[in-house]
């Protein structure tokens, strides 16, 4: 599970830089996990955290220990968040990453 999150918010954060086509952009993604039910806190968080990784990784991302430290403090408080989630809001995430091939 730790992996799978690592992933998918790592995936998350390139797709709303770069959009790749076989990716949804963020707007999209708020669409599709907004459609599928899940909660409005849910979905600003996973913004959030987006939004955190596309601001703070190009600022170390030439620094390795750096780059080490703000994976792993993200990656900590990413996980933190998805446990926090309500159970269907959990759910609905997991299928998601399965959607997607990242899970």
């Amino acid at each position: 599970m730790f992996r799978q999150l690592s992933i998918l918010l790592v995936s998350v954060a390139f797709c709303s830089l770069a959009a790749p086509m076989n990716y949804p952009t963020e707007e999209q993604s708020k669409a599709e996990l907004t459609s599928a039910g899940m909660t409005q806190p849910s979905i600003d968080g996973l913004a959030a955290l987006t939004q955190r990784f596309a601001t703070g990784f190009p600022m170390v991302q030439s620094n390795k220990a750096a780059t080490d430290t703000f994976i792993a403090e993200y990656t900590t408080d990413a996980q933190n968040f998805i446990k926090s989630m309500p159970e269907n809001d959990q759910t609905i995430y997991n299928n998601y990453l399965k959607k997607y091939g990242l899970a």
